[in-house]
């Protein structure tokens, strides 16, 4: 008795499937391109033919080939507009009324085409392509790859990381790790969801306050380089004379001046003990902060000034070099805050742009923009600054005019690639607005910015001045924007990377596009100028900014390293001088230290997973059948009997494998290359390691 026909709304098979699962007999999803194409990185060569079943076979090839879909938007994932689908869950499309009738050539329909209705014209609806947002950008490979983090700080409270941020990267690179080679050091760690945060010192009185607070005219002027140097680019808050003044003229201690005035005079010294040494970071540094400190809360909330702007910034500049990112987020708030109450926004509240007051106005306040969008940007979190009505353009143009040195056009240029990435993170990480034009737009305002670069930061001199033996500070302060740039690049670019290297076809024919090779060279780049930097001996021991865009260019050659099966040298020698830079600057750093272990691990999956390709060989046709192990003679024992050879570190995990075989029954060892997963109990990954991932 034949079975009774099934209604479509109870049929758990698609309708139609796609050529290829149809050509491979595999179940399909009925949808263009289906879950298998996707899966196998060949999306955009999946179709659905929608001719009669008993004229699929041998129709003609259609006179002219489908529209080309570039693999920067074949990437993007479906349109908006999902396929509207049956009952049975097979995907219907509307066919143009002058479609080609069965005895007439038929073209099935290309990705392109599926992925957009088409009206009773012919015409294809939507031809212009829209941007993904919402729902439908969750959908699509890139924007699967984009999603925030809540971590876990010292008190075990949740906080916020955003997508853009490295850390959060750093998670899609685990996971993708973990598939290819399965658990290790790298992709498994008991803290991974904990930020890594360094506890604050104890509040109690500091004997070395005492000391400190009598240092001599030269340290304090050295100090005073130092801070000069870390913060070019950056921070222009203080001009040279009054920074000399300040040390020769002690008024850090002079009791005259306002308890905000000798805080900020205070941090200056504190950042430039921070970077020059861990000693003066732990003598000097930790004791000038603390003073200052609590000078800064002195009164702040009853009568605000510049002042307050200045002790909050450099607050926060101070505690992102001492890992302590989530208080200096909070620090950046107040600065802005009191910021807007004196006015430092509007244009209106400066009369005289080349006077000495509304100068040192004007520059305090694009060095807190600068600041914040910059560290917010780190961690993908929204600006406090961004969100303001501001006449920033038009004081920024007076600005230019009433002091063009070079000190200006360096702030300047800075203040401006810091918006366009503000702008990137806002844009394709928080609004996921994630099309192959949006993000051509966003290079071509990186372009244009790079097309205006003033002369002094193309090409500066680091000759060292031997009458006062410090190096020229305009040569960091150029390292600094160009690393600002190489970082909005591989910011704009990175999404269209994690997605043309996790979706490549199983032939590997899928080519890297411009855009991804434009984030592998923005990274190679950074790393490049950072190394220079080093052998000119530019470099500090603690560089708060410089560890994170070193970190974020490290973990974008990493991953396109761990993805690709042959050796590009450049990028090779790339990923290792990002771990010589972070190891140096660990030194000072412990989040550098952290960092550069991450990166370090990276690496060691990088070779198992080579490994594993170079056992399995390059056919399966062939495999080999014989090694040779080659051991020193045996160890005996008093007794004259001989002992076997204990493993070494890398065969006993091998040869556990082979011996938990053979006790179940198998006798047959392992083939070279596979392996045995003997159940999450017996890999003990918590015991692995003690120190807390970022992810």
């Amino acid at each position: 008795m034949p079975r009774p026909r099934v209604l479509p709304s109870q049929r758990r098979r698609a309708a139609e499937a796609c050529n290829f699962c149809r050509e491979v007999k595999k179940k399909c999803s009925g949808t263009v391109p289906c879950v298998h194409c996707l899966r196998r990185g060949i999306g955009n060569q999946c179709c659905i033919s929608l001719r009669p079943r008993g004229s699929r076979q041998g129709f003609p090839a259609p006179a002219t080939d489908p529209p080309a879909v570039s693999p920067e938007l074949s990437l993007l994932g479906p349109d908006p507009r999902p396929p509207s689908s049956s009952p049975a869950g097979g995907a219907i499309y509307e066919v143009a009324s002058d479609a080609a009738g069965p005895g007439e050539d038929f073209r099935p329909p290309s990705p392109s085409e599926s992925r957009r209705s088409v009206d009773v014209s012919g015409s294809p609806g939507g031809a212009q392509q829209q941007r993904l947002s919402g729902p439908a950008a969750s959908s699509s490979p890139m924007s699967a790859n984009l999603h925030s983090r809540m971590l876990l700080n010292m008190r075990g409270e949740r906080v916020y990381v955003g997508g853009a941020a490295s850390l959060s990267f750093l998670q899609v690179v685990r996971r993708v790790v973990a598939e290819q080679i399965g658990p290790s050091q790298f992709s498994h760690n008991a803290q991974s969801d904990t930020m890594l945060e360094k506890e604050p010192p104890p509040s109690d009185s500091d004997p070395r306050l005492l000391e400190a607070s009598h240092l001599d005219v030269t340290t304090k002027v050295g100090l005073s380089h130092c801070f000069r140097a870390v913060t070019e680019g950056f921070i222009d808050i203080f001009t040279s004379s009054e920074l000399q003044a300040a040390a020769v003229g002690d008024l850090i201690n002079d009791v005259h001046c306002s308890a905000q005035r000798r805080a900020a005079l205070g941090l200056v010294i504190a950042i430039g003990a921070q970077v020059q040494s861990p000693e003066t970071a732990r003598d000097i540094g930790q004791p000038y902060f603390r003073r200052a400190r609590s000078q800064a809360f002195e009164g702040m909330l009853e009568d605000p000034d510049i002042d307050i702007v200045r002790c909050f910034l450099l607050m926060a500049f101070y505690l992102l070099g001492e890992c302590r990112r989530n208080a200096a987020f909070m620090y950046l708030g107040i600065a802005t805050r009191a910021a807007v109450a004196l006015g430092l926004h509007s244009r209106e509240s400066y009369t005289d742009m080349a006077g000495r007051h509304d100068s040192i106005r004007l520059r305090v306040w694009i060095s807190l923009r600068i600041v914040d969008m910059l560290a917010n940007s780190i961690l993908g979190r929204p600006a406090a600054t961004a969100g303001l009505h501001s006449d920033i353009e038009a004081i920024i143009k007076d600005m230019s005019i009433a002091s063009p040195n070079d000190d200006t056009k360096r702030l300047i240029a800075s203040h401006h690639i810091v918006s366009i990435i503000n702008g990137i993170v806002d844009t394709l990480y928080e609004r996921k607005e994630l099309t192959t034009p949006l993000v051509e737009q966003l290079l071509g305002e990186i372009q244009a910015w790079e097309r205006k670069l003033p002369q002094c930061l193309r090409s500066v001199s680091i000759a060292v001045d031997a009458a006062e033996n410090k190096p020229h500070d305009a040569a960091i302060g150029s390292i600094h924007v160009s690393c600002l740039y190489y970082f909005a690049v591989m910011l704009a670019t990175r999404p269209v990377l994690i997605s043309s290297l996790t979706a490549q076809p199983v032939s590997g024919g899928l080519a890297r596009s411009h855009i991804a090779s434009a984030c592998l060279d923005a990274a190679v780049f950074l790393v490049q100028t950072c190394i220079e930097a080093r052998e000119a001996k530019l470099l500090y021991g603690n560089m708060c900014i410089m560890k994170a865009l070193v970190f974020a260019a490290g973990l974008v050659l990493g991953f396109d390293l761990f993805e690709k099966r042959s050796i590009d040298h450049v990028i090779e020698s790339a990923f290792g001088g990002a771990r010589d830079i972070l190891s140096f600057l660990a030194t000072s750093s412990p989040q550098a230290a952290h960092y550069h272990e991450i990166l370090t691990l990276l690496a060691k999956a990088i070779s198992k997973q080579r490994e594993r390709s170079a056992f399995k060989g390059r056919s399966r046709y062939v495999s080999r059948i014989l090694t040779l192990q080659c051991s020193n003679a045996p160890d005996c024992d008093a007794e004259g009997d001989e002992q076997p050879p204990m493993p070494s570190a890398d065969v006993a995990p091998r040869a556990m494998d082979q011996w938990d075989n053979w006790l179940c029954g198998n006798r047959t060892p392992l083939d070279p290359g596979e392996e045995v997963f003997l159940g999450w109990d017996t890999l003990e990954i918590s015991h692995w390691d003690s120190f807390p991932f970022v992810s």
